[in-house]
């Protein structure tokens, strides 16, 4: 028995020294099987080329050599020569001695940044809305606490941090006496590192600082202080160097910002138990300061921030609501060639003031922001003053309510341009739901009163110009709505009142000219896409009837659909297109021009045409409603009709003047008046057709050409002139600096006979133009009817050719000549007027007996007319009287001077002309 009891106790010993040794040694005997098995769990959980390399494992120590974790966006987290050392009571406890590493090396793919940085502000708001929504309570620890780490201390001697946009090389040092975080950091684009600190110390200070060599960036100083309550109090100190951090990291506006600095100074309250948001105490205020910058500076085009100020303050206490509020000012200036223009902001009340509740579910906000603006040249300036008076309601369950107020003040003082007086007042409203749907209205717009003084018009300081009161609606009837993420519009509008613009000069009781412009009115549909914009807008505008210098002016009414887009692409200029249908009416409903009109243009390359109709306008003043043109212009309308059509095309290429290529016709039908009740037109017919033969891209400028061509059965100015058919061509160089006219047909009949012209050629350079006129087969018998009381007689048919000479004075025959046809004819003279001739004078009295019964073989004129209306006739006879001297032979030679001018007055008078032609058309 004692013998099995001896085995027995000596079995449990060397079972229990077995155990022992197998517990010593054990960590040693897992080592291998860790780094055998560990990286085939790592590439079972996606990273294949994960790799760990244990170098040592005890009851007291972990070292481990390497460890690469990979991750799948190429990012990659690297370990070396890390220590851990415990002890076996403090690891039971899950609390370590030390942990010291050598190297953390951390290498982040280029896009893993953005990705972290989203799914930090993703946490926040959500974060920040389960806190409103749920108000959680916290309890704040003990500030020893916040220092507390399961271990006694961690070392890491090197952090690496890669990342294509920023490198970091730092060290930590953490302990429950001080957590200190310290190294370089180097961007991309900086020459120079920047150093960071990081220290949080057991007292409660806080310091995180970045430096630039000896250059201070930034710097926060903290102090964390709790009484014996429990409540702690957080007061921060917080500058900025904005103007070094914007010049390093946004070199390519370096100089442009006007940022200088900013300063933050706050306190923050904590109770033991903290409940959200309610319970939340604080006190900060940021001031941010700038400092003169040119923003913009190109060719004659600079614009500058002079100075500016912004002050930010808030407030709150437990369980009382969030107060702020914003004060600033500022000042603006755009420098254009020669005139400055300046916009400043000065306020001695604050510009923005809030309050939210205690739980932050609802905020208010009004303000009162007001600017003046200046702008100036030389000695002359005009002055504004705007007022925007916003205020906003918010509610986190119902959503938004905001309204802004628009108040402006105007005044143009520049001599050289209408003296103004500009009043507008206007209302936005603005709402939101919970959802994100929200709608921008107005009921009125922004209403405008344009008040001028009469301004005396360039060129012509006797001309005075002035207008009414000038009143429109800009946006009337808003209306802007989102809609799961959609936009919808009502139309937006412009409305303008009628006025009237006055044209006065000194030595008239009456004004030159008054203008009635009635309504006017452009209402738009816009529509957003996602490269740009489009508007299908209406345009309507009107002028009453209204004169210029005595002469009236008809009614019109332009109307016509337009449509607008706007499109943008990357990197090239925006396109516009505009497609628009005008229509023009008025002259008492008597007038109809419909049109259709594209343009398209992409930076200062342009394209478009305009096509137009006119139909059938009645030629006749008074349905035309402008009765007072009968005797202004002198021109009494009797019939007839004038319409037109026509294409005009345009281009203008890079760099290269705008080019014009017209295809117009304009035509009138059975045309009858009477000018000045001296001379009658009856069924006129005309063509103008104006056109310019060019090729765009082959950059020839072309000349325009205007063919006419006008057909008329009568003109009577005292001698009528029928069957009237006349063409020609007209050629106008591109300046439209002269007029080459060439008439290549031209006749007419008069008195039996047929006037014609050979080609004509006018040149509007010479001074003088001459051509000529050939006369074919004129009746004499015709040519003595025209002075029915004189008693001539005569017979035979004249021929001749007439040279015309037009000069700066008037038309001019220098020199003409008629002759008469074989065999001659007979004149006969032989009445009391003839009678008493020949008892006057014996040489007078014998031509009037030989005229009594003259039958000529030979008759010839010489014709001379001055362009004052003196006519010459050289008149040359050639025959006998057979009552006269026994029929002998006879040559008389007679010479009358006429005014042709007087002559035709008197022609029309004793023929009744103007009257007869009223007569025939108002049968």
């Amino acid at each position: 028995m004692k013998r099995w009891v001896k085995s027995l106790l000596t079995g449990l010993v060397i079972a229990a020294g077995v155990l022992l040794l197998l517990f010593a040694f054990l960590p040693a005997l897992l080592k291998p099987t860790l780094n055998r098995w560990l990286p085939d769990m790592l590439a079972g959980a996606g990273m294949q080329q994960g790799h760990i390399e244990i170098a040592g494992l005890s009851w007291q120590q972990l070292r481990v050599t390497a460890l690469r974790l990979p991750l799948a966006d190429g990012s990659l987290i690297a370990l070396q020569d890390l220590q851990l050392n415990y002890s076996l009571s403090g690891l039971l406890q899950g609390r370590l001695k030390t942990a010291r590493l050598q190297q953390l090396t951390l290498h982040l793919a280029a896009d893993s940044g953005k990705k972290l940085a989203g799914a930090a502000a993703a946490e926040a708001r959500q974060t920040a809305t389960d806190v409103l929504q749920q108000t959680p309570q916290i309890d704040i620890p003990a500030f020893t606490e916040w220092l507390s780490l399961p271990l006694e201390s961690l070392q890491i001697k090197h952090i690496d941090i890669q990342h294509p946009a920023i490198a970091a090389h730092l060290q930590a040092d953490v302990s429950p006496q001080l957590w200190r975080i310290w190294g370089d950091t180097q961007l991309d684009n900086q020459p120079l590192p920047w150093q960071l600190e990081v220290q949080l110390q057991s007292s409660g200070a806080l310091l995180i600082m970045l430096s630039e060599a000896r250059r201070l960036l930034s710097q926060l100083h903290g102090q964390v202080n709790q009484d014996d309550q429990g409540n702690t109090l957080i007061q921060l100190q917080q500058q900025l160097d904005l103007r070094a951090l914007s010049s390093r990291l946004l070199p390519q506006l370096a100089g442009r910002l006007p940022l200088s600095d900013a300063r933050l100074q706050a306190s923050i309250r904590l109770p033991p138990q903290l409940q959200l948001p309610q319970q939340l105490s604080f006190d900060a205020q940021l001031q941010l300061n700038s400092q003169a910058a040119t923003l913009i500076d190109q060719p004659g085009q600079q614009l500058s921030w002079q100075s500016g100020q912004f002050q930010l303050q808030l407030q709150k206490n437990s369980d009382q609501p969030l107060q702020w509020q914003l004060s600033g000012q500022h000042q603006l200036q755009l420098q254009l060639q020669q005139q400055r223009l300046s916009l400043s902001q000065q306020a001695s009340e604050p510009l923005l003031r809030g309050s939210c509740d205690a739980r932050l579910q609802q905020c208010d906000i009004q303000g009162l922001l007001p600017w003046q603006l200046q702008v100036q040249q030389q000695s002359q300036q005009l002055q504004a003053q705007l007022q925007l008076t916003p205020q906003l309601s918010w509610h986190r369950q119902q959503g938004s309510e905001a309204r802004l107020a628009v108040q402006l003040e105007a005044q143009q003082q520049d001599p050289r341009w209408p003296q103004l007086t500009l009043s507008s007042q206007g209302e936005f409203r603005w709402y939101s739901d919970a959802a994100g749907d929200w709608q921008l209205s107005s009921e009125q717009g922004l209403v405008s009163r344009i008040i001028s003084q009469p301004y005396a018009l360039p060129g012509d300081a006797s001309l005075t110009a002035t207008a009414g009161a000038l009143q429109l609606a800009l946006l009337p009837q808003l209306q802007l709505n989102s809609q799961a993420g959609e936009l919808s519009f009502a139309p937006v509008q412009l409305d303008i009142q009628p006025f009237e613009l006055t044209l006065q000069q000194p030595d008239r009781q009456s004004p030159l000219a008054q203008l009635q412009l009635e309504r006017s009115h452009l209402s738009c549909d816009p529509r957003l896409f996602s490269t740009g914009l489009s508007a299908d807008c209406q345009l309507q505008a009107g002028l009453a009837p209204s004169d210029y210098d005595g002469w009236p002016i008809p009614d019109l009414q332009l109307s016509s659909p337009v449509n607008i887009s706007l499109i943008t692409a990357n990197q090239q200029p925006g396109t516009m297109t505009v497609n628009a249908r005008p229509q023009l009416t008025g002259a008492n409903q008597q007038l109809s021009l419909r049109s259709q009109l594209h343009h398209w243009q992409q930076g200062n390359q342009q394209r478009g045409h305009w096509q137009w109709h006119l139909t059938d306008l009645p030629l006749n003043w008074s349905g035309l409603g402008l009765e007072q043109l009968t005797e202004l212009s002198r021109i009494q309308l009797l019939s007839g009709a004038l319409s037109g059509q026509g294409w005009l095309d345009w281009q203008q290429q890079q760099n290269q003047p705008l080019q014009l290529k017209p295809d117009l016709m304009l035509r009138f039908d059975n045309l009858s008046a009477i000018y000045d009740n001296s001379v009658s037109l009856e069924g006129w017919q005309g063509l103008l057709a104006l056109r310019r033969p060019l090729n765009f891209d082959l950059g020839d400028p072309g000349d325009y050409l205007i063919d006419a061509q006008i057909s008329a059965d009568s003109l009577n100015a005292g001698i009528q002139l029928n069957n009237l058919l006349g063409r020609s061509q007209t050629r106008l160089p591109a300046d439209l600096s002269y007029a080459l006219v060439d008439i290549y047909e031209m006749h007419t009949n008069l008195l039996g006979g047929r006037i014609h012209t050979p080609r004509i050629s006018f040149d509007s350079r010479k001074q003088i133009n001459a051509f000529g006129i050939e006369v074919d087969n004129i009746q004499l018998s015709q040519l003595a009817a025209l002075e029915a009381n004189a008693d001539v007689e005569a017979s035979g048919v004249l021929d001749g050719v007439l040279p015309i000479v037009l000069t700066p004075d008037g038309p001019q025959v220098p020199g003409g000549n008629l002759f008469a046809r074989d065999p001659g004819g007979v004149i006969r003279y032989n009445n009391s007027t003839s009678a008493a001739l020949k008892s006057s004078d014996q040489t007078v009295g014998m031509a009037m007996q030989l005229l009594e019964d003259f039958r000529y073989d030979q008759l010839e004129s010489g014709i001379e007319y001055q362009p004052d209306g003196r006519l010459n006739l050289a008149l040359q006879f050639q025959g006998h009287n057979p009552g006269f001297f026994g029929g002998q032979a006879t040559h008389l030679n007679v010479n009358l001077e006429y005014n042709l001018l007087d002559l035709l007055e008197s022609l029309r008078i004793t023929n009744d002309l103007i009257q007869r032609v009223e007569d025939k058309y108002q049968r």
